[in-house]
C-alpha cells in the first residue's frame, strides 16, 4: 500500500506542487487553526507527511522547532529547493526515525487519507512513541461514512467519522480535546482533532 501512495505521489509531484503547494492556497481557517496550535507547542514538532513543505515552513516562521517527514523522494527534494532554512527528512509514518517521547507535537494534516482503516493504529501507536506524554496531535482529515473508500485526485483514499476518530486515538493513548468539522458546497467535507498524548 505504502508504494502504491508513494509511487502516485511520485509520479505526479510537481503537479501537485502547483495546485495545493503554498500557504495562499490553503484555507484560511486552517492556516489560522495550524498557526495557533503552532505557537502554543512546547518543544520540537513534526509535520507528519509534509509533502511539499509549507506546511512544515509556516510552522518554522513561528519560530518551532519542526522536521518535516515524508516518504515521497520527491516531496523532500522539492520542499528542500523551495525552504533551504527548513529541515526536511525522508521517512515513513509507520517508522519514524525519531526516539521515544522526543517531540512536544505531531501535525497529520491529511497525511493518514491514504492508510486503509486497519493501519491508522500503527501509525497512531508511532505517533503515540514519540510524543512525550502531554504532547500534541493536530490531525486533519476527510469526514463522511466510517473506512468508506473514494478516488481521491491521486490514488485511493477513505473517510472518517468523528466517532471512530476519537476511537482510535484512545485506543492508541490520546485524549481527543476537540473536534471540529466543516463543510463548503463543492469540496468534500472536513474534520479536525487536536488530541493530547496521555
Amino acid at each position: 500500500m505504502y508504494d502504491v501512495v508513494r509511487n502516485a505521489y511520485a509520479k505526479r509531484a510537481p503537479e501537485y506542487v502547483e495546485a495545493l503547494g503554498s500557504i495562499q492556497d490553503m484555507s484560511p481557517q486552517d492556516v489560522a487553526l495550524i498557526s495557533e496550535w503552532g505557537r502554543a507547542v512546547d518543544g520540537p514538532v513534526l509535520d507528519a507527511g509534509s509533502g511539499p513543505g509549507h506546511w512544515t515552513d509556516l510552522l518554522r516562521t513561528l519560530k518551532c522547532e519542526v522536521v518535516g517527514l515524508d516518504m515521497v523522494p520527491e516531496f523532500i527534494e522539492i520542499a528542500k529547493n523551495r525552504f533551504p532554512s527548513t529541515n526536511f527528512v525522508l521517512g515513513d509514518l509507520s517508522k519514524i526515525p525519531l526516539k521515544a517521547s522526543s517531540l512536544g507535537g505531531i501535525l497529520a494534516w491529511y497525511s493518514l487519507i491514504h492508510l486503509r482503516p486497519d493501519d491508522w493504529g500503527l501509525v497512531l501507536s508511532e505517533f503515540a512513541r514519540t510524543l512525550r506524554p502531554g504532547g500534541s496531535l493536530l490531525l486533519g482529515a476527510f469526514l463522511g461514512e466510517q473506512g468508506a473508500p473514494f478516488e481521491h485526485a491521486i490514488t485511493e483514499a477513505y473517510y472518517w467519522s468523528e466517532l471512530e476518530l476519537r476511537k482510535q486515538l484512545k485506543s492508541a493513548d490520546f485524549q481527543a480535546i476537540s473536534v471540529h468539522s466543516r463543510c463548503v458546497a463543492g469540496i468534500r467535507p472536513h474534520v479536525d482533532v487536536l488530541a493530547q498524548r496521555c
